[in-house]
């Protein structure tokens, strides 16, 4: 069975939600040919688009915010800008992967799909996994045979949109393996374990005055995630007795399961890899459209909580987090209760379906 995968690398939580996805089909799957694809790489010949979107996020969250809600529930924008192009290479994607199944997991990608299906008449099967609790209308194409959401808000706006139930499926957000594996020590330590990480494009504090107070904190032991951000990594480097700063690792699933706090940007996939590990959230103050919406899901669940807009007021926030085991209990078992909402084999059966329609 050959299945083409589709992503871009606007953030990097799509791409993880493709290689999630690959590797759960390639578990059960062992002759499954799968191909995971950047469709705006090829499209564009760019190998690295990321530092525009960075640049784009940082500078332009104003602008982005704007367009975002202007097409948030009608989808104004009708096509993607060099749309041809898109067609063109998606044509050439589909014919070299032989595909027997198309995945998106960037909602630009199911514009594409969608609009390559309706002028070819092809009748491959087509999954949407939808990568945040919020939902664009830019999602709602049509020729998507199934939505794989987040969450049953999710699932009940695109109902309410129009889309059939039967064709919605409450996931979750994929992750890879490795978290949903994350074994927590039962024994409380004495001394507690921040994890602070600003996603793939490094977004993080970069005042010396917050690092200073954090390390000022009684019985933590901070671990900083700088990513791209090497301007912040040689400022804390060696510089403070209680924090320790890494860039990239290849071993979250670990860093993660010895945290007891993870200070975060509000991403989708960063959110479930949260959840799949068990580790309670405090998240920045969102600025993304998007990400404002996985803040109030994330307050709303009782799986963590939104630091004020204060920054003077953030290391009391981290403080009365991390003070004592009972409250960080409490979110762990919300993240338990959370988990058993999604229906994480759906996947899995669907491609059973389409694989017996192919034989």
């Amino acid at each position: 069975m050959n299945i083409l995968i589709l992503t871009g690398s606007f953030g990097m939580g799509h791409n993880s939600a493709a290689y999630a996805i690959a590797e759960k089909i390639k578990a059960q799957y062992d002759d499954a040919n799968i191909h995971v694809e950047d469709l705006f790489s090829e499209t564009l010949k760019m190998n690295n688009y990321s530092f525009p979107y960075y640049l784009f996020v940082k500078y332009g969250k104003s602008l982005y915010n704007y367009a975002y809600r202007l097409t948030e529930d009608s989808g104004v924008v009708t096509k993607l800008p060099f749309n041809t192009y898109f067609l063109h290479v998606l044509h050439k994607l589909v014919d070299r992967s032989g595909a027997d199944l198309i995945i998106s997991t960037y909602s630009g990608c199911s514009k594409v799909v969608s609009e390559y299906k309706l002028l070819t008449g092809s009748d491959v099967p087509f999954f949407s996994c939808i990568t945040d609790v919020a939902l664009h209308a830019t999602w709602l194409q049509p020729g998507t045979d199934l939505y794989f959401v987040a969450a049953p808000a999710t699932k009940d706006e695109l109902a309410a949109k129009g889309v059939d139930p039967e064709r919605i499926v409450v996931s979750g957000v994929p992750v890879r393996g490795e978290f949903e594996r994350v074994k927590k020590s039962p024994a409380p330590r004495a001394e507690k374990r921040l994890l602070i990480m600003g996603g793939g494009l490094g977004l993080l504090p970069k005042t010396k005055d917050f690092y200073e107070a954090v390390n000022r904190l009684p019985g933590v032991k901070t671990t900083v995630l700088a990513g791209k951000n090497e301007k912040l990594f040689k400022c804390l480097d060696g510089k403070f007795e209680h924090i320790e700063v890494l860039p990239f690792v290849d071993d979250m699933p670990r860093v993660m399961s010895e945290a007891d706090l993870l200070l975060s940007k509000p991403g989708g996939i960063t959110m479930f890899e949260a959840i799949s590990a068990e580790l309670p959230l405090l998240i920045f103050p969102p600025f993304l459209q998007q990400e404002m919406k996985n803040g109030d899901f994330i307050v709303e669940n009782g799986i963590g909580d939104v630091l004020p807009d204060d920054e003077g007021a953030w290391v009391e926030k981290i403080r009365e987090m991390l003070s004592g085991d009972g409250r960080l209990a409490r979110v762990r078992e919300n993240m338990r209760a959370l988990k058993t909402i999604f229906d994480e084999d759906a996947l899995l059966g669907a491609i059973r379906k389409v694989e017996r329609q192919c034989a």
